[in-house]
């Protein structure tokens, strides 16, 4: 948001009949006149309350109150008050003094301090840019991600304000996964070693020094365990336990390129997408030669459940059809698979299987899904139907949808946490909820 745009709509949050630079004696002609008033405005993501006094049709805010609220260094010295925020710095001579408390109008007060502004939230929090990777770590906080020269590096931001504070750096590291209690953050380094931070106290631990390739990480709903793809073609299905580091087989059956992991609440279930690689005929080894050719004939995305308490413990296929699938989810009690299906029209629907009897159904199909996502029983959605975009929580018994927001069609990724917390990524932003509306935390 433009600089002007922003002053202009602090001024009204503010209250300010107009945006005049009146200076303190012109302003106020008798102190002993002047009554001093309240205002609460929304500073960093808490509501404020600020003194205010009229001066001649121009809203001036307490000094002290802004300084506070907005966490900004205050010193006075004689008759020169000096407000420091990050590297802003900014003196006062001319403010006025009403019952021994400065006022100033607010407007370029705030704007040499480098506030800013967006959906009606003054913050003066430092946002962090390009973020990438984003997951829930309750529902005030979350952890972003994002490239840099030498790596990576992970936050944990705050939801309401985006205050952020570096909680590791890395380089050739798994992106972060973050158990159900949000106590802590798990990732492998790049020789297969595992470790978990404790996000209270921000202490890293070497939980395993198996050194085996571990893709698609998922914390089991207690915590006390992590399950992930093995090898470097997603081959096997294994288990970590991070009470002694042991790593367990939980599915071995010799064929690659699983994808999408989910498992069950209680650790014995789960499900993946099986991908197929074509087949390279002609008997070429070439294939940059014309006579190559590649049959891609059976190699569409399949579903498939698992079930360790099996004794024939062998995978059962839920699904055989030749649509495009993407976004599985696996029910908490693991008797219902969802993903999205997409149809020839790229048009995308919620369709389900059920795991004993390997029933399939059409879930939802009333707008064209783009994204699916399971929290606390629900299905949550980004679709669209028409030029108008959604998030929506559907039920998986009844394919009813309950419409939580309206958004742009810029929204291209949610991020749900297991509870139902939504974050929202829009032209490469971080946006959250804010009183109903999305409010960008991140730049």
């Amino acid at each position: 948001m433009k600089k002007a745009v922003v002053i202009s709509v602090l001024a009204t949050a503010i209250g300010a009949a107009a945006v005049t630079p009146v200076m303190a004696q012109s302003a106020v002609q008798s102190a002993q006149a002047v009554q001093i008033g309240s205002l609460t405005v929304s500073i960093n993501g808490q509501p404020a309350a600020i003194r205010t006094i009229d001066a001649q049709g121009v809203t001036l805010a307490s000094v002290r109150d802004l300084a506070k609220a907005l966490e900004a260094s205050l010193n006075v010295a004689g008759s020169t008050i000096t407000v420091q925020l990050n590297h802003n710095v900014v003196q006062l001579n001319d403010a006025v003094t009403v019952s021994g408390t400065a006022f100033v109008e607010p407007v370029s007060f705030l704007t040499k301090l480098g506030v800013g502004y967006s959906n009606g939230n003054i913050t003066s929090v430092k946002f962090l840019e390009n973020a990438e990777q984003v997951t829930w770590v309750n529902a005030s906080k979350l952890i972003v991600s994002k490239s840099i020269d030498t790596g990576r590096e992970d936050y944990l931001v705050d939801a309401a304000t985006g205050k952020n504070e570096l909680l590791l750096t890395s380089s050739d590291t798994s992106e972060l996964i973050v158990s159900p209690d949000g106590s802590k953050a798990a990732y492998s380094e790049a020789d297969g070693t595992v470790n978990v931070i404790d996000l209270s106290t921000k202490q890293s631990t070497k939980v395993s020094t198996d050194t085996s390739i571990k893709n698609e990480m998922v914390f089991s709903a207690d915590g006390s365990s992590i399950f992930f793809f093995q090898g470097d073609k997603n081959t096997v299905i294994a288990k970590l336990s991070l009470a002694d580091g042991a790593v367990t087989t939980v599915l071995e059956d010799k064929v690659d390129y699983k994808a999408n992991l989910a498992v069950s609440a209680d650790g014995k279930k789960v499900a993946y997408f099986q991908i197929k690689q074509p087949v390279v005929k002609n008997d070429a080894t070439d294939v940059s030669k014309d006579d190559v050719t590649i049959d891609p004939t059976g190699t569409e995305t399949q579903a498939f459940f698992y079930d360790s308490a099996k004794a024939d413990n062998k995978p059962v296929q839920l699904t055989k059809d030749a649509t495009d699938k993407a976004f599985l989810e696996l029910s908490a009690d693991g008797s219902k698979v969802y993903y999205v299906s997409i149809g020839e029209d790229s048009v995308g629907s919620i369709a389900s299987v059920d795991t004993a009897s390997l029933a399939a159904a059409s879930v939802y199909n009333a707008e064209d899904v783009f994204q699916l996502n399971q929290a606390d029983g629900k299905l949550i959605v980004l679709t669209a139907k028409g030029d108008a975009n959604s998030i929506s929580a559907i039920d998986p018994a009844t394919g009813t949808a309950s419409k939580l927001y309206g958004v742009s069609d810029a929204v291209s990724e949610l991020i749900v946490s297991g509870k139902g917390d939504i974050a929202a990524i829009s032209n490469g932003q971080l946006a959250v909820p804010v009183n109903g509306k999305f409010t960008t935390i991140t730049r």
